[in-house]
């Protein structure tokens, strides 16, 4: 966002676009963690009792590393606020909205403001009833305790379906298309290329299947 001609300066603009900057690195890592899902749906679609070792080891190894990126990048765009106020995470810039002057710089040119306070209002909303839900919470500790680091718990690390990875990287993509109604940014960058990272993932996992003749 930028000033108007010789309009004094609006405290607010840096503010605002210090969101906006958080919002696209938000976009990108939802964008990559849809790469790595793709990936995993992708082998998971494909007929894997034809595979046999040395190669079943090296797919399971390849998985493994795929499967930690996947719930890093999701649970990394899901986090709550952080006191040091350096996230660019939904819990962040949800906690930098909560200023309504701030929230009223974004509509520009005549814009009207409904749509916008609309869009927040559903952002609060949906990720208040997010973190709260056992999906989410059996998510962050299998980040915390065994992908960000390793630690000696009391009780046993949850165990998380594909199907809850997959649920919360859908959860992170409906808050990001909030966002950047809340900030009147058009449509996010990450809808852009849902199709080009199913294409290159059926295209990674070709590759391989070709190189075990199979």
């Amino acid at each position: 966002m930028s000033q108007q001609g010789s309009t004094p300066v609006d405290p607010r603009i840096d503010r605002a676009n210090d969101v906006i900057d958080r919002l696209f690195a938000l976009d990108e890592t939802v964008a990559n963690a849809r790469a790595f899902c793709a990936l995993l749906q992708d082998l998971h679609s494909r007929d894997l009792s034809v595979v046999h070792e040395p190669h079943i080891t090296a797919v399971t190894m390849v998985r493994a590393g795929i499967l930690r990126a996947a719930i890093g990048a999701i649970m990394a765009c899901l986090d709550r606020e952080d006191s040091r106020g350096n996230r660019a995470s939904v819990g962040q810039i949800l906690n930098l909205l909560s200023d309504a002057d701030l929230v009223a710089v974004f509509p520009e040119h005549g814009e009207p403001p409904a749509p916008g306070v609309a869009a927040l209002q559903r952002a609060n909303s949906f990720y208040s009833a997010l973190v709260t839900d056992d999906l989410f919470q059996r998510g962050r500790r299998l980040r915390n305790d065994m992908i960000a680091h390793t630690l000696m718990t009391i009780d046993p690390t949850p165990t998380v379906t594909y199907k809850t990875i997959y649920g919360l990287h859908s959860a992170a993509e409906q808050l990001v298309t909030d966002l950047y109604q809340v900030c009147y940014r058009g449509r996010p960058r990450f809808i852009d290329h849902r199709a080009s990272v199913n294409e290159h993932a059926e295209v990674f996992w070709d590759t391989y299947f070709a190189g075990m003749r199979l």
